[in-house]
């Protein structure tokens, strides 16, 4: 898109649900953006008829729909409790064109680098010779591109497959399948096989939670965010949660299931009403690591072995943004090293939203870090020393939420407490709404200065042109 002569624009790259969020803030603050979109239609990872798309034929939303849906745009009422992949991506587009956004996205629009720029950024879209120059970038693609393949021993002569691949059951009938992982993907993936395949395992190195999406007819993020509103330690918090685990679910090995050597709130529990029970039907065999492959047949860390017809690895994404330096967001470790997983810790215009995972709704913390993100460019823009300021606010907060222990594994390097962390965005972009509050109440003494001056005239003016 062309720019206008004198207007500084932001780059938006992806229109996913980060994507969209930060898109309809920017509108609703007025800062200039092009939204970029690499895929055909707006959605993400919800949209199956794209390459993007990271969705099957069973996938239903894991938080329900009251809980999932942005702040300001509830789902609509004859959605179900759990509303499917479909439904989720209507909603999506409603929401982009409910707030004017739909048309402002660029579709079919890839970037193939950024580039710092004097006081900005060159961004280099595919087939276009001159690179755009923008005044600032937030990253919004998600982190659902790069599966993590599994690194096992030996060869496999079946058919394997990552969990990107899965879209239908018809892709697991009349097989011996194989499931490896045990995050929602996995489950669903696991629950499907049982009713499709010829017979089921799952591979899961181990112990998980398994909560259920109701619990005494009421869904269970309804419960959880009830209890949440007490702000109650997180050491009481875990033996609430976990005492409440046992009265749904009950132990882990009356099911069959590995028993969790770790405490409820230090994983990302996997939602899945179904999967324990047809483990005590017999109808779901639990398996532990897996440590090797001999053609069609697999062999697990108790020694024991079975032939299967089909792997599937439910093994995760490796988070990456291949048109900038890694390093820049990433340690060694692939931790993120941006404030709060959103600020870049040098500049003040690079952003990245939606690099989390959280036991909540994606959608609304994308939507409280562009709350953030958009404040933090008007304080930058209207009062920049109080900006800095505020960053230290920022790298504070960022320390404290580093400190908050979750199990060191790959699929929890980008994990936040929902609730807190929600909070913690909110309260965050309420400040930095006060500072701007103040910015322009300490500016209204000066403009009186003018008028008693006599100055009426060339105050219109200023007025007229602002």
């Amino acid at each position: 898109m062309e720019q206008s002569a004198g207007e500084v624009k932001y780059c938006i790259i992806g229109a996913g649900a980060s994507g969209l969020a930060v898109a309809k803030n920017f509108r609703q603050r007025g800062i200039p953006f092009d939204c970029i979109e690499r895929e055909s239609e707006v959605g993400g990872l919800w949209n199956e008829a794209t390459g993007a798309g990271r969705v099957y034929k069973s996938t239903h939303m894991v938080s329900s729909k009251e809980f999932t849906a942005f702040d300001d745009y509830p789902m609509p009422d004859d959605y179900p409790l759990y509303p499917n992949h479909k439904q989720a991506m209507a909603y999506l587009h409603d929401y982009a064109d409910h707030f004017g956004i739909l048309d402002a996205v660029e579709l079919n629009t890839s970037v193939e680098s950024l580039e710092r720029w004097d006081d900005g950024w060159k961004v280099q879209i595919a087939g276009e010779r001159t690179p755009r120059k923008y005044a600032g970038v937030v990253i919004a693609n998600g982190h659902h591109e790069i599966p993590r393949m599994p690194d096992i021993p030996g060869r496999f002569t079946g058919e394997f497959l990552h969990s990107v691949a899965y879209r239908h059951p018809s892709q697991l009938a009349g097989k011996r399948v194989l499931v490896v992982g045990a995050g929602n993907s996995g489950g669903d993936i696991a629950v499907d096989a049982v009713h499709h395949a010829k017979s089921t395992y799952h591979s899961m190195r181990r112990g998980y939670y398994f909560v259920p999406r109701f619990l005494l007819g009421i869904p269970i993020d309804d419960v959880i965010d009830f209890v949440e509103k007490f702000r109650l330690p997180r050491w009481l918090r875990q033996r609430m949660f976990g005492l409440g685990y046992l009265l749904a679910v009950g132990p882990n090995w009356r099911y069959g299931l590995p028993t969790p050597e770790h405490r409820i709130l230090d994983t990302h529990p996997t939602v899945n009403s179904e999967l324990p029970v047809m483990v005590a039907e017999g109808r779901l065999t639990i398996k532990p690591d897996i440590t090797g492959f001999s053609g069609s047949r697999v062999s697990f860390a108790d020694g024991s072995e079975v032939d299967v017809d089909l792997v599937v690895a439910a093994t995760g994404f490796i988070p990456q943004f291949p048109f900038f330096d890694q390093s820049q967001f990433f340690d060694d470790a692939r931790r993120p090293k941006l404030q709060l997983n959103v600020f870049h810790p040098e500049w003040d215009d690079l952003f990245v939203v939606g690099l989390i995972n959280a036991n909540g709704s994606m959608w609304r913390v994308a939507d409280y870090q562009a709350q953030l993100v958009s404040g933090f460019i008007q304080t930058c823009e209207s009062a920049p020393q109080r900006a800095r300021a505020f960053r230290t606010r920022i790298a504070a907060a960022d320390r404290r939420e580093r400190s908050k222990r979750f199990l060191q594994t790959e699929r929890h390097r980008l994990e936040v407490d929902y609730h807190g962390y929600s909070r913690l965005l909110k309260r965050l972009a309420r400040k930095l709404a006060a500072l701007t509050v103040r910015q322009d109440a300490a500016a209204k003494p000066a403009i009186n200065e003018d008028l008693n001056d006599g100055n009426m005239e060339t105050e219109a003016k200023r007025m007229r042109a602002a």
